[in-house]
Order: C-alpha cells, then structure tokens, then sequence
C-alpha cells in the first residue's frame, strides 16, 4: 500500500531505517512513485555514503539489488541527539570542582576533533580551516574562511571560499602578512548556547584541536553579532615581521 509521494531524500532514509533494507520496485511502491524517481535519489544517496547496497541473485539473469542505510545515514535520519546533548552538557556544568570540570570539557574537545580528524587534511592553517568549513557546511551549518592582511594601511578582510582558500592565502605572490578566520554564519548549538555562553568556549577548543593551533573566539553571535569568528593567533613572526602560518600535531 503506497503512503504520501516522497519529498526529500530524507524519507527514503526514514523508510529504510524503519523497515529494513528494500528493493527500487519495493521502495517505489511503497512511495507510489516511478522507478526512476527512486533511483535519482539512491543514487544521490549512496554517493554519499548515506546507503549501501547489496546483490541478491534468486536464480537467473541479472541480480538484484537491495538497498539499506549505513551508520551515516542512520546519524543523518530522525534522532534525539539535542535533548541528549543538552542533558550531557547541563550534567558537565553540575560537576562542583572547577579543575575536573575543565578536565571532562578538555576531553569532550578532543574526542570532537578526534570525530572530524581524519576528514581535515591541510597542511596549513588556512587549508585546515577550508576543510572545516566544508566539513559543518555539508551539515547545513554556513561557516566560511575569511583573511585578514595586515597591511600597513590597516586591516583589510576578503572572503575566500574553502576551494580558493589555498590559492588566496598560500599560493604564488600571495601576502605573506595574511591571517585566515573561521567565520560561522550559524550556530552549531542554538539551544545550547540559549542556555549556557560556556559552549562557545568549548567549540573555540575543538576547534583549536582540530585545526592544531590556538584559536582566539574574537566575535560570537551571543553578544550580538550576525557571526561568530575564530582568529588564529599568530604562531610565529619573523625578524622581518611576516607572519606564518604553522600547523602542530594535535595532541589527539
């Protein structure tokens, strides 16, 4: 019996979440929809790792395929991992000592760049902020990467995208004097930073983790911004006075 046409991908995750692995003809029937309107979105689907598909060979001629959500598809289907992070987060600031506080927030940091380590691959500041950009862009939250030369005219900003990233800041003739900022458009935990400003220290720590550099927090949405902005301090200056960019392995 077929149910309402299907409106986004997301349904045929739901779909194949709650019933387990299904055929294009079963899936088709069951959203009362073409074949082919079916395949466009598996194939959309499993270019991004969101399904996998297995062969079922019931006797002669070509096999059939059977599609089912892989654990991406499953974190990117319906779930409740706000409430969980709220009631996690409000259970972290109960913690009385303020040193084992810290240390529970300073884990939590790293084990949420750990998550996003193998994905991040620059070799600089600048390629490293491109990839995380990229990274919580895929998930419907806008950051970009901004660069700051100081000039001796002052400060002048230019927005770059995560793909011009390398050729804005690190390519021939570029200024030696540049200085990327993660810039956030949205916030990756509304109802979190609601309720408690510390999150936003917390993610200008992972954030560092990740990018294997301290990052300063120098604008954030909660006083008032339209953005939140993540400046990497300098790591080191030169006699001459250029500034360059340096990655360390993060203690992760």
């Amino acid at each position: 019996m077929g149910v309402t046409n299907v409106q986004s991908d997301l349904d045929i995750l739901d779909c194949l979440r709650d019933a387990g692995p299904m055929t294009v003809a079963e899936l088709a029937e069951r959203f009362s929809v073409t074949p082919t309107a079916i395949r466009q979105r598996l194939n959309r689907l499993y270019a991004e790792g969101l399904i996998e598909r297995q062969a079922s060979h019931e006797g002669r001629g070509r096999p059939r395929y059977v599609f089912g959500i892989t654990g991406k598809g499953r974190r990117t289907a319906g779930s409740n991992y706000t409430d969980l992070a709220i009631a996690l987060w409000r259970a972290i600031r109960s913690i009385d000592d303020p040193q084992v506080r810290a240390q529970v927030l300073t884990i939590a940091a790293k084990e949420m760049a750990r998550m996003y380590w193998p994905q991040v691959g620059g070799l600089t500041i600048s390629e490293r902020m491109s990839d995380v950009a990229r990274l919580l862009s895929q998930k419907r939250i806008r950051f970009s990467v901004e660069v700051r030369d100081e000039t001796a005219g002052g400060d002048h900003f230019h927005s770059t995208t995560a793909t011009r990233l390398t050729s804005a800041v690190d390519g021939p003739g570029a200024h030696r004097n540049s200085l990327p900022i993660l810039v956030g458009q949205a916030c990756p935990y509304p109802d979190l930073a609601e309720i408690d400003g510390q999150i936003c220290e917390w993610e200008r720590l992972w954030v560092s983790e990740l990018l294997g550099t301290e990052v300063n927090l120098t604008r954030c949405r909660r006083e008032g911004g339209g953005e939140c902005r993540f400046q990497a301090a300098v790591t080191h200056r030169s006699d001459d006075g250029d500034s360059r960019e340096c990655v360390h392995a993060a203690s992760i």
